[in-house]
Order: C-alpha cells, then structure tokens, then sequence
C-alpha cells in the first residue's frame, strides 16, 4: 500500500470532497486526482525515473499540495526546498540531492533559482508554478499533454515518499529518508492519540510550511483519511482565526505561542469555535494558565505531540485524559511529552548504550515502523544514529515509572525556537569567517515569544570591537533570517573541558536558571 493507493481510492469513491482549499480556491479529490496523473506522467516522459530527485521551492499553495501526491504515483521523491534559507543553503541542498527539475512559485525564488542555475548542470528541468518566465516552463504546460490515467509502475512501501532535510550538529544538512511504509505508520500511530474523527471530509487548518515535516505529514494525512486540507501561506492571527470558523475546521496545529497569540486577539471570546474537535500543540510545553484559558475559549481537547524528522512525526503524545489529570492535580505532567504512540517502542540510554530505569536521565530512543529509511547518501551517520532498529534521539530525557517522557536538554544542542529547529554549528561556522571574532559559541536562551532564541556568546580578536548589529547584517548575508542570532555576548574566553570540547551547558546554566526545564 502506498500512499497514493489511498488518495486514488478516495478520488474514486468520494471525488467531490475538497482535498485542498486556499484562499477561496477549492481542489476536489477528482480534479486534484487528474492533476496529479497528469503531473505524474509529464515527469515520466521527461525521463526521470522511480527513484529520482525533484526540488520545489515555494510558500504553501495548492499545487504543492497535489505535487506530493503526483511524485507518489511517479515514484519520484520530492526535496521540500526551505524558502527561508540563503541561497547558498539552498544551493547545497539542492546539489547533494541531486535533483532533476526544479518546481518554483514567485517571482523571488524564481530569481534565486535563476541565480544558481549555472551551478547545478544537472537540473533538466526548471518548472514555473504560476507565471510565466524567460527560461522556465509553466507548470500547467508541462503537463499538459499528458494523460489523466495513473501511471502504472511497480513502486513499493519501501520507496521514498519525500526527502527532507535538516540541518545537522556537522553544520551540513542531512537528507532524512521518508518511505511510503514510514508515512503509513505514522497515520495509524497519530490515530491513537486523537481523539478527532478520522472520517472522510475532516477539514484541518495548516499554516506550517509544507517543506517543514509537520506540513508535509498533515497533507499525507488527508491524502490517506480523505480529509480536507485548507492551507494559507503564512501566518496571521486574526485570519487564522476566521478561517477556523468560516471553513468549518475540526483540527488545527500549533505552538503554544501561537495558542497564546490567538487568545490575546480582540472578539475572540464571541466566536463560534462548534466545529473544532481537538488542538494539537509541539515543540513546547504548555503553561497551566494557558491551557485552561485555550480550553474555555476553543471548548475542545488539547493534545501534545513530541516526534523527530527521522521518526516521521510523533513518537510520544500527552493526550486529553493527561490533560484532565494535569488540572485534576497533576500539574507536573504538563512538562511531560506523554507517553509511547502505538507500534513504538521507547527507552532510555546512558553513554555506553545500556538501558536506563525509570527516573534516570539518557538519551531518548525509539523503535518502530515510523523511523526512518536512513540519511541520503550517508550511510556513516545512519549507523551512528540508528542502532539495532534503535533510533538515537538526540534528547536527553527520562521515562518515569508510568512511561510518561520528560525531557531535560539536547545532547546534540539543537535549539527549537517557534516550532522551528535551529542547529548552532551551522551558525557558529558562519560566524566564525567574520573576520573579528576568534571563538563562538551558540546556545538556545529562553523567548518570551518564541519559547527558545538563538544567543551567540562571542571572543573578539585583539583591539576588534564587532557589534551586533554588524554581526547580524554579515549572518543575514549567509543564512535564513530564522537562523540569525539578535542577541550576542562577548566575553574573553569560552568555557572548555580537557579535550577542548566548549562546555555549552555552562554556557547556559545562568539563563536557564528557574526554569522548569532547559529544553523547549
């Protein structure tokens, strides 16, 4: 079974329900289902094959919607190329996974792609969704003297439904493979978490970036549910709100900023939320305060996920029964990230991989049908990260004797700032060509707003005085503006232990201090 099986399947037997909606435009499983063959068939006759790369750079829209479903029936894997990244990140990505044809929507990201398209000889193709343009083809041309029939090809569970990539502790991206079988398991093992109907014609509001994983996975969901997807390209609270109650939404995801950002907003209490079943919330814990308050306002179930890019979505879920037990006198369990999903196994290991018991701290691991296929082209980096079936998170964190998971801190260091992950190697290379600095150290601060922001704690070469507003102009030239640091320390030497391994927790401790936990 893949996961095109199950959209064809709904086009089939329910071919007016709307796959996807945007800004008053509406894409039923029917016409989304023609598209897609036709998209799919275009990519055979250009010659790529199952297996092959393709890259797509755009905001969320509806055609990137459909162009998941039409690389599944190609048995293409689709690079979701992040639109925030400076063109040199985007350049290496698309370089590393070697992709055949790029799909690009708007006038800015058409001129980045015109920009790198000398380095990347490769690209056979360059596809413009929307306008046209000197050198693309437009994507309604591309495919349209193809035929609306489903290609016939002898794809697999096992084949890539999507590879995405994530910016890794090395500084270089890593491509995480996503299978069919992946992306399956994933919706069976959401589905013991929720309880919203799975019923064809669920309606979920999304605004997480569809290259993000969280994005990606909600248009797999529908696509197998036969839900409807109503997407807007970036977020805004007051809209937000009105499309939850004049679409008739039944689930949304978020970060607890933004459940708090939509309560601060004017006439909320007067609107009609009746057809909202249940909120989903990540990447941070939420305040009791907040949650009760979420719970009156939007009168629905909230329930927290925690997952990996390499485990395709959620491993762990604090579910609306925790919830309850949070307010009926177990407030300590809304620092937890719930417990095991169904089919998934979790434990907790010390620095020599034995097994910790319950109450001691490890890194956290996961086996299941979720995980991952591996990293592209980097079979080094899957063996050290996937061991026995066992995928190594990363995260330090310990199970208490109900199987509930806390977690404490990153072993990897990653900061997740707003929901999006943020890895300080990356930054700190970029910093350190700067030519006044001589060390650099990036650690995670607590935001207000954003849960978590990236602090950059700097040594300056002799007689050198940078400022940050120099730092942060010389970061945007190199990175996505979601990466750059806007607070900066300096100091005259970075804390080391023997081997010279820079000691971030120490780093750390005197911002964390009071806390409730140093990770977000």
């Amino acid at each position: 079974m893949r996961v095109h099986d199950w959209f064809e399947f709904h086009a089939l037997n329910r071919p007016d329900i709307p796959f996807l909606i945007q800004d008053g435009t509406e894409l039923s499983y029917r016409d989304a289902d023609d598209r897609a063959n036709r998209w799919a068939n275009a990519m055979i006759a250009a010659g790529l094959k199952p297996g092959d790369r393709i890259g797509y750079l755009s905001t969320n829209d509806i055609d990137m919607g459909v162009m998941f479903m039409a690389c599944s029936k190609a048995g293409v894997a689709p690079v979701m190329v992040n639109y925030r990244l400076a063109p040199r990140e985007m350049d290496w990505i698309l370089k590393d996974a070697e992709v055949s044809a790029v799909f690009t929507r708007g006038d800015d990201y058409l001129g980045v792609m015109d920009g790198l398209r000398a380095g990347l000889p490769f690209v056979s193709h360059w596809i413009s969704v929307g306008a046209a343009r000197d050198g693309w083809q437009t994507l309604d041309d591309f495919i349209a003297p193809h035929p609306a029939t489903a290609p016939s090809l002898p794809l697999t569970m096992e084949d890539i439904y999507y590879l995405i990539y994530t910016s890794g502790t090395t500084g270089h991206p890593k491509g995480i493979m996503i299978s069919h079988k992946n992306i399956i398991a994933h919706v069976e093992q959401s589905m013991s978490a929720s309880i919203a109907s799975r019923a064809p014609g669920n309606r979920a509001l999304m605004t997480t970036p569809l290259y993000h994983a969280a994005g990606a996975l909600r248009v797999a969901t529908a696509a197998i549910n036969g839900g409807t997807m109503v997407l807007m390209e970036h977020f805004d609270a007051e809209r937000f709100l009105h499309l939850m109650v004049a679409e008739r939404i039944n689930t949304v995801n978020m970060v607890p900023a933004i459940v708090q950002q939509l309560l601060e907003v004017p006439g909320i209490a007067q609107m009609d939320f009746t057809h909202l079943q249940v909120i989903y919330y990540g990447a941070a814990p939420i305040g009791e305060g907040v949650l009760r308050r979420a719970l009156a306002t939007f009168d629905c179930p909230l329930i927290q996920g925690y997952g990996l890019s390499e485990s395709c979505g959620g491993i762990a879920y604090l579910n609306e029964v925790d919830h309850q037990k949070a307010l009926a006198g177990r407030p300590e369990l809304l620092k937890s990230t719930g417990r095991a999903v169904v089919l998934a196994e979790l434990k907790v290991i010390d620095a020599d991989g034995n097994d910790l018991p319950p109450g001691e701290t490890g890194e956290l691991c996961v086996r299941g049908p979720n995980v991952m296929k591996g990293y592209w082209r980097n079979p080094e980096k899957t063996a050290e990260t996937i061991v026995d079936g066992w995928l190594r998170s990363g995260d330090a964190a310990y199970l208490d004797a109900e199987g509930y998971v806390f977690l404490q801190d990153r072993i990897k260091d990653m900061i997740v700032s707003g929901g999006t992950n943020i890895y300080p190697a990356e930054i700190e290379s970029v910093l350190l060509e700067h030519p006044d600095l001589l060390d650099v150290a990036v650690i995670g601060v607590p935001d207000e707003k954003w849960g978590e922001a990236a602090l950059a704690v700097c040594v300056t070469r002799a007689g050198a005085s940078p400022g940050p507003d120099e730092l942060v102009a010389f970061c945007r030239e190199r990175l996505g503006g979601y990466k750059v640091p806007r607070r900066y320390d300096f100091v005259a030497e970075l804390p080391r232990n023997a081997s010279g391994k820079i000691l971030k927790r120490v780093l750390r401790e005197p911002y964390w201090k009071g806390q409730a936990r140093a990770i977000a």
